[in-house]
């Protein structure tokens, strides 16, 4: 079995980005605003609705980040027993539970994995990651996803190191 490796959090750019979803929310909150204070109704509605949806997902996104930007010591480790992301979880997921890929969704690559349902339904997920999984799942992306943010690596290179432990899923 391979070496363990731990990777430490680097919270730096995870308090910029943070700072760029807090605002994604007060600008979605404004077009609500300013929606609602308009008299018509085609332009008033689709502020809105726009607004609603930029804030939503910036309260999402906004959470993933701080949750990084605020965390101490180890994001990830990973060991012959399995994984721990600790900004997906506090529990360790079972090599044999995780399949697993990098995925290219025509801007950037992210490392995105499904745990057996049998372990899954122990794990207690962050909310964020949650919902951020059920978003994956309506692009037919596995659930969860390993954020590069914090860890000072790219996707591929936190696959070539799950690949020590586990073979991606092809």
């Amino acid at each position: 079995m391979p070496d363990p490796v731990v990777i430490a959090n680097r919270p730096c750019w995870a308090r910029i980005v943070a700072a760029f979803w807090i605002a994604e929310v007060c600008v979605g909150l404004g077009f609500v605003a300013m929606g609602r204070d308009t008299a018509e109704n085609g332009i008033a509605g689709v502020m809105i609705v726009g607004g609603v949806l930029l804030a939503a997902a910036g309260v999402v996104l906004a959470a993933i980040a701080l949750r990084i930007a605020l965390l101490k010591g180890t994001a990830i480790a990973m060991t012959g027993e399995g994984l721990i992301d600790r900004r997906i979880g506090d529990r360790l997921i079972p090599w044999a539970a995780i399949t697993w890929k990098i995925i290219f969704n025509g801007r950037a690559y992210s490392l995105q994995f499904d745990v057996a349902p049998s372990v899954r339904k122990a794990l207690d997920v962050y909310w964020e990651q949650r919902l951020m999984g059920r978003f994956n799942r309506v692009f037919k992306y596995p659930e969860l996803t390993m954020a590069a943010l914090g860890t000072g690596m790219a996707a591929p290179d936190l696959g070539a190191l799950m690949a020590r432990f586990k073979s991606p899923q092809n």
